[in-house]
């Protein structure tokens, strides 16, 4: 398996984490409890930070050697970049939406509310159908050498939150995450 598979896959996991516990604060909105919004701006600033700059990217190259291997997923391949974008844009909204939680009003929990889970159900959906579709594809056409080439071409970033020195900033949500 590519390094990059394994990696984006332990991400996956990561972030099927963090969804569960953006997911858990906003039922809290919906009946009527005060969430943990430090913990969900937490949560989406590690999203934007580093899922977004990150993860994404490394992908997009799977898909584009992906393509040059197996045109007939072009559409899917499509669908999956037009989704990085999209699935950012959410987040950005869902993230500034948190930023302005100080006014804590029922327009606003409702607000919370309906980006929060569009948000979620747009990256469980995606990610889903690049675990069952596009990945098993590519580990399946794409030679060594495609596998190299996107390796070479994915410098070794630190996962500031689940990588064994979790920076300062994701302490709080690295120790709530663990234990769990």
């Amino acid at each position: 398996m590519s390094q990059v598979i394994a990696a984006l896959s332990r991400d996956h996991a990561n972030i099927t984490k963090l969804l569960e516990l953006i997911e858990s604060e906003i039922l809290a909105i919906e009946v009527g409890k005060k969430p943990d919004y430090p913990l969900m701006q937490d949560v989406m600033r590690y999203m934007v930070q580093y899922s977004d700059r990150f993860h994404h990217p490394k992908e997009d190259l799977i898909f584009a050697q992906l393509l040059r291997r197996s045109p007939e997923v072009r559409a899917d391949v499509k669908d999956m970049i037009a989704e990085h974008v999209s699935i950012r844009l959410t987040g950005q909204e869902f993230a500034g939406l948190l930023r302005a939680s100080n006014v804590d009003s029922v327009d606003v929990r409702e607000q919370l509310g309906t980006s929060g889970f569009a948000y979620i159900r747009a990256l469980r959906e995606h990610m889903l159908r690049e675990e069952k579709k596009l990945f098993p594809l590519a580990m399946q056409v794409l030679t060594k050498m495609e596998w190299q080439v996107i390796d070479d071409a994915v410098d070794a970033i630190d996962d500031p939150l689940f990588d064994e020195m979790t920076a300062d900033d994701y302490q709080r949500l690295y120790r709530l995450i663990t234990n769990q």
